[in-house]
């Protein structure tokens, strides 16, 4: 099972795929939510839950397939075990980021997006602002877990 072709393929995808998805979420904080900051609290939250429901649709199975594809790689490459499983680990740690650390703040905008009178409320206090603000740097250090990932499982390629 840990023919050449199998680990050259499973780099392949554990690899770009967490590149991917760093730079995914790189750009989402650099060039997309903060052109949102000056945005009524109707349009800036109607944009980010479209944000955030297409992103899902690639963040989550990319980071899933890579998890898989560098955990076969920790299996399947024991002097390389550590360094793999690192890759893994740190891919897969997105995920519980975003549910534990990001969910609360994604779904008060979310709920805002889909309130007319939440929207109005946000208009005075600025809250979808200073949610979107928190959003951006809590996202720049999800985007660093795929990152790290990406360039670990590089080094390692290199390394071999």
């Amino acid at each position: 099972m840990d023919s050449p072709t199998a680990l050259l393929t499973a780099k392949m995808i554990a690899i770009p795929l967490a590149l991917t998805s760093a730079g995914y979420g790189i750009n989402a904080s650099q060039n997309t939510v903060p052109r949102l900051y000056k945005e009524p609290a109707k349009i800036a939250t109607s944009i980010f839950a479209h944000v955030f429901h297409t992103g899902a649709y690639f963040v989550v199975p990319s980071t899933l397939l890579s998890v898989a594809a560098s955990t076969f790689l920790a299996y399947s490459i024991p002097r390389q075990r550590q360094v793999w499983g690192t890759v893994a680990v740190m891919t897969l740690a997105a995920l519980p980021w975003t549910r534990l650390v990001m969910m609360p703040g994604i779904s008060r905008l979310l709920a805002i997006s889909e309130d007319e009178a939440a929207q109005h409320k946000c208009g005075g206090s600025g809250e979808h602002t200073y949610l979107l603000k928190k959003w951006v740097g809590q996202n720049y250090i999800r985007a660093s877990f795929f990152l790290i990932a990406g360039l670990t499982g590089l080094w390692a390629s290199l390394e071999a």
